[in-house]
């Protein structure tokens, strides 16, 4: 994250960051109310976003999912839900506020 924030600068970094963690909250929200099995790119997107933010549990959780989902398995997107939000609330205090 903070790499981030060097790269954006300052001003920038809240509202990048709050448009990853939109991003990535609705893709869980339809991963999660989805029926069948969600697609690789899915998981995928969530990855490298879950990256940019340095949430590095969460971002090797969507791997392990993105690899399932590629060999056809299913993924438990209410474990990445719980995830995602434990991530979130572990950086709660580094992420500006307008991002949290």
């Amino acid at each position: 994250m903070k790499e981030l924030q060097r790269e954006i600068g300052e001003e920038d970094f809240a509202e990048v960051a709050a448009m990853f963690l939109d991003e990535m909250a609705e893709a869980l929200a339809g991963l999660c109310n989805a029926t069948g099995h969600a697609g690789s790119d899915a998981f995928h997107g969530l990855r490298g976003s879950a990256l940019n933010l340095g949430f590095a549990d969460f971002a090797a959780a969507c791997a392990e999912a993105e690899k399932l989902a590629s060999e056809g398995q299913a993924v438990d997107t209410d474990h990445l839900n719980w995830l995602y939000r434990e991530s979130v609330k572990a950086f709660g205090t580094d992420l500006p506020a307008a991002a949290a």
